[in-house]
Formats: C-alpha cells, sequence, structure tokens
C-alpha cells in the first residue's frame, strides 16, 4: 500500500512519515512538498496526507482536483486553520488533524486511512463478466474475504459505516464499506431508491411513490426520487426483453 504525504514543511512530512512506519513498517512512502506533484499523471497513491493551506493551489483545490480526475485515494487533510476542515466533505475525505499533532490522534488517522483505502481496493475487485461468469466482487465479512454475485444480492442497506447486502436466497453479507461505491460497482440493474437503500430491480415485486416490496420487505423510496425509479425499472425490463 502506498501512502503519500503533501505538505510544504518538511519536519512535518518527516513526523508523519515516522508515525507511519511505527505501526505499519512495509508501507511504501513519498513525500511531496507542492501540490503540483501530486497532480501530475501517474499519482497513485492509496493514502494522502494533504496540508490544506499550501502556496499555489492550496490542498483543498488540489482534492477536488483529484476527484475530478477519478482518484479515489483516501485522503486525510492537515491543517492549522480547524475552520477550513468543514469543506473535508464535499471531496469525501476520511479525516482531518489538527496541527500540533497528538502522536496518538495522528496514528489512529493513519490507521483509519489504511483502512478505508483497503475497503475501497476491494470494491474495486470487481471481475468484467461475460455471459457464462456473472459479474462479482469481493469483500472482507466475518473476518474473511467473501465472493459476492452482484445479480443475488435483492437489495443493499447501510448504517453507520456497515453496509448490509439482503441475498436473494443466501445468509445477509455485512462488511465496512460505503453505499456509492457499491452503487458505482452495481451498474444499472440496481437502483438507488433511498439515501439508506439499494435496491436490485430484478427482485423488486411491487412498487409505488413510496415504497418498493423486495423479498417480502417494504422499502422506503425518498421524496423526489419516484419519477426516476419509474425510469430506471422500464430500462431494466427493455433490456431483459432484448436479451
Amino acid at each position: 500500500m502506498k501512502l503519500a504525504i503533501c505538505d510544504d514543511e518538511r519536519d512535518i512530512r518527516n513526523y508523519i512519515e515516522k508515525c507511519a512506519r511505527e505501526i505499519f513498517s512495509d508501507l511504501e512512502i513519498e513525500q511531496f512538498p507542492d501540490t503540483r506533484d501530486i497532480l501530475k499523471s501517474g499519482f497513485d497513491a492509496d493514502i494522502l496526507f494533504l496540508d490544506i493551506q499550501m502556496p499555489g493551489v492550496d490542498g483543498m483545490r488540489a482534492a477536488r482536483i483529484l476527484r475530478t480526475t477519478g482518484s479515489d485515494t483516501a485522503i486525510v487533510f492537515v491543517t492549522a486553520v480547524e475552520e477550513l476542515v468543514f469543506q473535508a466533505f464535499d471531496v469525501d475525505a476520511v479525516q482531518y488533524i489538527v496541527k500540533p499533532f497528538d502522536k496518538s490522534r495522528l496514528q489512529d488517522a493513519i490507521r483509519k486511512a489504511v483502512t478505508a483505502a483497503k475497503e475501497r481496493e476491494t470494491i474495486k475487485n470487481i471481475l468484467a463478466s461475460d455471459e457464462d461468469d456473472p459479474r462479482f466482487f469481493v469483500v472482507k465479512s466475518g473476518g474473511a474475504n467473501t465472493r459476492v454475485i452482484l445479480s443475488e444480492i435483492a437489495y443493499a442497506e447501510v448504517f453507520d459505516r456497515r453496509v448490509v447486502l439482503h441475498m436473494h436466497d443466501k445468509e445477509c453479507i455485512e462488511y465496512y464499506g460505503r453505499m456509492t461505491e457499491l452503487e458505482q460497482v452495481a451498474g444499472n440493474d440496481f437502483f438507488r431508491v433511498h439515501r439508506a437503500y439499494l435496491v436490485n430491480l430484478k427482485h423488486v415485486s411491487s412498487y409505488d411513490s413510496r415504497y418498493v416490496c423486495v423479498l417480502g420487505n417494504v422499502i422506503p423510496v425518498a421524496r423526489g426520487k419516484y419519477p426516476e425509479l419509474v425510469k430506471a425499472y422500464m430500462s431494466y425490463y427493455t433490456r431483459q426483453e432484448k436479451l
């Protein structure tokens, strides 16, 4: 796993690296004194500790650029001005830490970032499919890597940072992750009816403007989502009829 540290203060970069190596000795670590270096093509760090107040392109703007170019690196913001961190949610940051650092808090942030990076990697482990090889991805559930076939998911729900996959004819699978990442992997056969629910249109038995029914369970439809649901449902069955 690769950790990048972008801060214009050498002492800060060295301290973060030292604290990271104490708990994860096998991390590949690279330091950058300028945000322009992390915005070059080829930047592929799994984790990025990023100072917000940087000369030239500041850290927050650099993070937005990374996101618009498709980077999913786990970002931890570093700042001396706590008020700036409220913008961190716009770029899906894992956490922020405020200078001067408390060593235990810094190492907790490093651990959290490593965990987040691993979770994102499991979602990306989806394989391209053909007619005889169902699409699947791998998650860590109950301490084991678990193969999940997408078509067997009836619906997914999320609470806290846990995603629960309700399978069509198997026990539920639970793992730590983000619904937005699952939604991207799932594709057009699934629809996000509510912030907390993603349903497989194949397993929807009925629906109206307030609820959808999947496996006998009544799932709420968020206000304003109904027209999109109808469109997605009709599109799904149009595709099926052409198969």
